[in-house]
């Protein structure tokens, strides 16, 4: 019934020519309109969705990864038109990217969330929200609210998460509002910035999630580079194991070198920031999302029937078979070599491009493609001495005191009703990363 329920214009409807002259009367179209609208009201499950007919699309499915993800109990599809009201939950080893006009809203695996006309409304799990229009978008809680915007004409990144009456803010890029239920005054939070809420009033502090698939493991690194887990920040070391849902990020001089359980081999440049979603090498279904910075991959051939190897990033998804590539993530624009193999490129409105070996894809932020075009030997080596390790492995030594802050936690403790809502905001709880393209 989701067709019927999102049906906006009976004039799409046609009729086989032969035996149907009055239909083609003009008395009698008003009568056909009247009656298919009082069909659709009366459709069963068409208010499922949480939509009036005069409520207009607030977003829209830009991708979907396994086959988890639910809108209103249904299969959420690429490209489903998304209104106020509607459900989403995302279950187990899936993932779900959400269009709200310029802005883009990634939830990761068992999450729940409500579609409003300008945000979500979180029940649970995590999101990571990239706000690139003029306007903020909004991110709500059941004791909190997130509003993340282009804060002085800077696009802002910041990922939420929500477990029972635990709440945590961490800001990528630019800047975060944070305001705790009967307060006011929010708290801005920096690129870097960590912030904690708690309903029941317990103290603020990061908390160790639950255990996730193992996905490989630091190769070799040159410091400054940081593992965040669930509510945790850890400096990254050789032999450190890399999990499903760890994000990567690398500092102005760090960069990390990863080998996946399948064989793949990830360069990650300096300041970058790399989340891998998902890596089983049993089945070959692996799916990263590059944030910001670059990233050269050397990827192993898929074989399995259904494999598939991923790279989001802000503009769309680079689909791999085998390949060496490399890729950077600006403000502005996404650029996709392809040093050897074939990459597919599909960009969040459904355009797809084929990339093959010795050429090169830019994707302005408005989707603009560029290409593709050829590359020069230059630009390759480039690419390549900017995202290299050479020499010894470098054990990742913890930061500088010069250039830690010892973790400090500010508690803004307010009053809502009967229940107290704590925010703990930690500064320098871990290295601050810039995130200024090299």
């Amino acid at each position: 019934m989701e067709t019927l329920s999102r049906v906006r214009a009976i004039d799409s409807i046609r009729f086989p020519s032969s035996g149907c002259r009055l239909l083609r009367q003009s008395y009698f179209v008003p009568l056909l309109v009247l009656a298919g609208t009082l069909f659709l009201a009366a459709a069963p499950g068409s208010s499922a969705y949480g939509a009036t007919p005069a409520s207009g699309p607030a977003a829209s499915a830009a991708s979907i990864i396994g086959t988890e993800a639910k809108l209103n109990g249904t299969p959420l599809t690429p490209g489903a038109t998304l209104f106020p009201g509607d459900v989403i939950r995302v279950g187990i080893a899936s993932t779900a990217a959400l269009r709200f006009g310029n802005s883009l809203v990634l939830a990761a695996a068992e999450t729940e969330l409500v579609v409003e006309s300008e945000g979500v409304s979180l029940r649970n799990g995590r999101v990571q929200v990239r706000a690139n229009g003029e306007q903020s978008f909004g991110i709500s809680g059941p004791f909190f609210q997130v509003n993340i915007g282009a804060f002085g004409g800077i696009p802002s990144s910041a990922e939420i998460q929500l477990a029972g009456t635990r709440a945590q803010v961490s800001t990528v890029a630019g800047a975060a509002d944070v305001m705790a239920a009967g307060n006011a005054v929010p708290y801005r939070l920096r690129a870097g910035e960590t912030a904690t809420m708690d309903a029941a009033g317990a103290d603020a502090s990061p908390g160790q999630g639950p255990a996730s698939p193992s996905a490989g493991k630091v190769s070799r690194l040159i410091p400054q580079v940081q593992i965040d887990r669930a509510s945790d920040h850890l400096v990254a070391a050789v032999s450190d194991s890399v999990y499903w849902n760890d994000g990567l990020r690398s500092g102005p001089t760090g960069r990390a070198h990863i080998t996946l359980k399948d064989g793949s081999q990830l360069n990650l440049g300096s300041d970058s920031s790399l989340r891998i979603l998902q890596h089983d090498s049993q089945a070959q279904q692996t799916s990263l999302d590059l944030l910001m910075g670059r990233m050269r991959g050397k990827i192993t051939k898929l074989t399995r029937p259904g494999a598939k190897f991923e790279i989001h990033t802000p503009v769309g998804v680079a689909g791999l078979v085998g390949t060496d590539l490399s890729l950077l993530v600006t403000n502005d624009y996404v650029e996709l070599i392809v040093i050897d193999g074939t990459v597919r490129f599909t960009t969040l409105d459904g355009q797809s491009v084929t990339v093959t070996s010795g050429m090169k894809l830019r994707i302005s932020r408005t989707g603009v493609l560029t290409g593709p075009l050829p590359t020069t030997p230059q630009e390759v080596q480039v690419a390549q001495d900017l995202t290299d390790i050479t020499g010894p492995a470098n054990q990742g030594a913890p930061v500088a005191a010069a250039t830690a802050r010892p973790l400090v936690p500010l508690i803004v403790t307010v009053t809502a009703g009967a229940a107290a809502v704590g925010i703990g905001v930690w500064q320098a709880s871990r290295p601050v990363v810039s995130t200024v393209i090299p």
